[in-house]
């Protein structure tokens, strides 16, 4: 008997980011809604989108780039897009938690709901 397996395809996403996060997070989701069109059921975008990729050193002034994940709005953001177009979109975002500073990434599944997170350790090379 043949399997006929479910069919996933999945997209990755990437551009140049501004130091605008309104402007990235719409290019994000311009690009999201592109890869669906073409069939893409996970849609990855690229890490820390949200702005200039700032890890390649350790500066005071990139932790002010931090936000809390509960109530992240730009995961709230791709939680509803999700939703909207039935896929999913793994969320890289730079988090702040107990005085610590995480680049972690939101799992939003196809439904649209957040099934949690995964935290990097280190920015890049410094305090955790």
């Amino acid at each position: 008997m043949e399997d006929k397996g479910r069919k996933v395809v999945v997209s990755a996403l990437q551009f140049a980011c501004t130091d605008h996060v309104s402007t990235n997070v719409a290019t994000a989701e311009r690009l999201v809604r592109d890869a669906h069109k073409l069939g893409a059921n996970i849609i990855l975008i690229q890490e820390l989108f949200e702005g200039y990729y700032f890890c390649q050193a350790q500066r005071e002034d990139f932790f002010q780039r931090a936000k809390p994940y509960k109530d992240h709005p730009t995961i709230i953001r791709m939680q509803k897009l999700a939703k909207e177009l039935g896929v999913v979109i793994p969320v890289s975002f730079f988090e702040e938690a107990n005085n610590a500073h995480y680049n972690s990434i939101a799992i939003i599944d196809a439904d649209g709901t957040d099934l949690g997170i995964y935290r990097k350790s280190h920015i890049p090379d410094g305090p955790g």
